[in-house]
């Protein structure tokens, strides 16, 4: 799955990896590695929209609704969003 990412987002966490890095400034420009760069990266969050729905299952007795992208567990009427993981529970346009 391709993520779409916010550029200033990725931009600010490069920076502040480049700041915590015990590595040397050129400039203005920090050196870091590859994996430092892509582990500052993978702090960045998708901005892609997730769609998701409420699976729902009783359990003891009682009944649930699981967000099916992140496993919340919705004990009160389902809403339009997880408000957890941010899924668009709205179903397919």
């Amino acid at each position: 799955m391709t993520d779409l990412i916010n550029r200033q987002t990725a931009i600010d966490a490069l920076l502040e990896k480049g700041q915590k890095s015990r590595r040397y400034k050129l400039g203005e420009i920090w050196e870091l590695n590859f994996d430092e760069i892509r582990e500052a990266l993978a702090t960045v969050p998708s901005t892609q929209p997730k769609k998701g729905k409420w699976i729902e299952k009783s359990i003891g007795g009682e009944h649930f609704d699981f967000c099916s992208e992140c496993g919340y567990v919705e004990g009160d009427a389902p809403n339009n969003y997880c408000p957890y993981c941010g899924a668009d529970m709205r179903g397919e346009e």
